[in-house]
């Protein structure tokens, strides 16, 4: 009957280590599929992106890049588990909207991003990576620094918006305005869902609004002084 135990005992521990591998398994495979996806996901929309640039209206293909790829990046690295793992998510989905911009350059027989010099595709790229990247990951804390991370970006996104107004104002009349209504409307709805969709509780989406709105109003009155300076 002690052997029996034993070997029941035995038996279980060997079952629970099994359980542990399984799961360590399953979450090595989720992370793996994860980056692909930003790989693939990244590809793609590079491809249509930049093959419908010059179908597409102007204000339109302005909303699409960078804010569609800004979007992507923040999803895939939003479910990382570590900083490290954010930026390699991150790193993974630029070398695919790289890649599908290439792509769509060779099939329409023009020459490639890296040979064009006067292109300033690279930093905006760039930006956009360690933007919503960094907002991605941030976002997912729960105390005051993911607050201040998503209300930065979101005054941001307004004070894009009150630029774009202010160009547009500055115009003469009949003019065309800069960004189009399209990328104002994307702005406010990025700059007003964030603090709804990315924090976690009612009173962080509180914090994180009144954050956002804070952030608007300093960065636009800054933006003012410096054009009257």
């Amino acid at each position: 009957m002690a052997a029996m135990d034993r070997g029941m005992r035995r038996s279980r521990r060997e079952t629970h280590w099994q359980v542990d591998f399984q799961a360590l398994d399953r979450r090595e495979c989720l992370i793996i599929n994860w980056m692909l996806a930003g790989l693939g996901l990244g590809m793609v929309l590079g491809l249509v992106g930049e093959s419908l640039a010059e179908v597409l209206p102007a204000d339109i293909a302005a909303v699409y890049d960078p804010y569609a790829y800004g979007l992507l990046v923040l999803v895939m690295t939003r479910a990382a588990a570590s900083a490290a793992w954010a930026a390699l998510n991150g790193l993974l989905t630029a070398a695919g909207l790289m890649a599908g911009h290439m792509v769509a350059h060779a099939l329409n027989h023009d020459a490639t991003l890296i040979s064009r010099p006067d292109e300033s595709w690279q930093a905006a790229l760039s930006i956009t990576v360690i933007g919503f990247g960094a907002l991605g990951y941030l976002s997912r804390r729960r105390d005051l620094a993911g607050d201040v991370a998503v209300g930065l970006v979101g005054g941001l996104m307004f004070t894009e918006g009150a630029r774009d107004i202010q160009q547009a104002a500055s115009l003469p009349h009949g003019g065309v305005q800069p960004g189009g209504p399209w990328i104002l409307s994307a702005l406010v709805v990025m700059g007003l869902s964030f603090p709804l969709l990315l924090r976690p509780t009612t009173s962080a989406r509180l914090r994180t609004m009144i954050i956002t709105l804070t952030c608007a109003a300093v960065f636009t009155v800054l933006s003012l002084l410096r054009l009257l300076w």
